[in-house]
């Protein structure tokens, strides 16, 4: 038997509890703050207008808005403070949960939306506007990975975008250092032909870049630039360059270990140049060696996804 104070009229005290409080989590409020940073950040739409719109899509209550304002403030902050230039004049329009309860028609008693929930079968409830996966950019199609993470198949293939884009920036720099390299080269060449034609035979210069620990350079340019310097003078000059020239650079020269090497005169511009040469040559060939190894590392993850369909 039921006792008559159990059919008495809920009081308006406790009508929240019937009200859709556990329908949106704290995780879904987080959400929803993020979608209206998102669209203020990209799409210059007002905090307050992207609230408005969420909060009557997902039947938010004031409390709600309320964290979802403050969220929204906080996060948009954040995105926009690394870019602002002067940091204390940062400033937006503030999303205020007063002024959205405002504009917020009333909402129904409790006991009404309770009843008409059981009044008939389940409806579905339209939807207006962007999904929220649209909103933040989400792929609907991929799923959830769940607690075990992306499959083999989608870890190669972010392993695939990460080193493709490494190989596109290691080119960029691979073709900067190449271009600095010959510049180098040119500015090596203008010292070493100021020098020969003042007077100093080129054997001797290339001797003096053996001594300074720059003698694997100069073997590789200092002929070039000999011949370069030949074709480039005339009469006297000329016949005498090709008198004293060095033909092939002498094998006591060449040395591949320079580690021990005392530099002797090393402010001379001539080493300089050719020591700058030298240093701009070795980035070059780091560079490229780092552009075999990705097209390897790369080749090695295509046959991977190759075998795994």
């Amino acid at each position: 038997m039921v006792h008559e104070r159990c059919k008495a009229p809920i009081p308006d005290a406790f009508a929240y509890l019937l009200q859709k409080e556990g329908a949106v989590s704290g995780e879904q409020l987080a959400m929803l703050a993020k979608v209206a940073t998102k669209r203020f950040v990209e799409e210059n739409v007002p905090l307050n207008t992207t609230i408005a719109k969420l909060a009557e899509e997902h039947d938010l209550n004031h409390h709600q808005i309320e964290r979802v304002c403050e969220l929204a403030n906080v996060g948009t902050h954040q995105a926009l403070w690394p870019g602002a230039r002067e940091k204390h004049k940062l400033a937006f329009e503030l999303a205020d949960a007063k002024k959205l309860k405002e504009k917020r028609p009333a909402r129904k008693p409790a006991s009404s939306a309770v009843n008409r929930d059981y009044a008939g079968p389940p409806a579905a409830i339209g939807k207006s506007g962007p999904s929220l996966a649209a909103l933040l950019g989400v792929d609907p199609s991929g799923g959830h990975e769940g607690l075990a993470g992306p499959s083999e198949k989608r870890r190669l293939v972010i392993i695939l975008q990460k080193k493709a884009a490494e190989r596109r920036r290691v080119k960029d720099q691979t073709l900067v250092a190449a271009m600095e390299a010959e510049s180098a080269e040119k500015r090596a060449y203008a010292q070493v032909k100021q020098e020969v034609l003042g007077g100093t035979p080129m054997r001797d210069v290339l001797r003096a870049a053996a001594v300074a620990g720059l003698g694997k350079v100069g073997c590789e340019v200092l002929p070039g630039f000999e011949e370069k310097l030949i074709d480039e003078t005339t009469g006297g000059t000329r016949a005498g360059l090709k008198k004293l020239a060095i033909s092939r650079a002498p094998e006591e020269l060449i040395s591949d270990d320079l580690g021990a090497t005392t530099v002797v005169n090393g402010a001379h511009p001539v080493l300089v140049s050719l020591d700058t040469v030298s240093k701009k040559k070795g980035v070059v060939q780091t560079l490229l060696y780092n552009l075999v190894r990705i097209d390897d590392e790369l080749n090695v993850v295509r046959q991977r996804l190759n075998e795994l369909g």
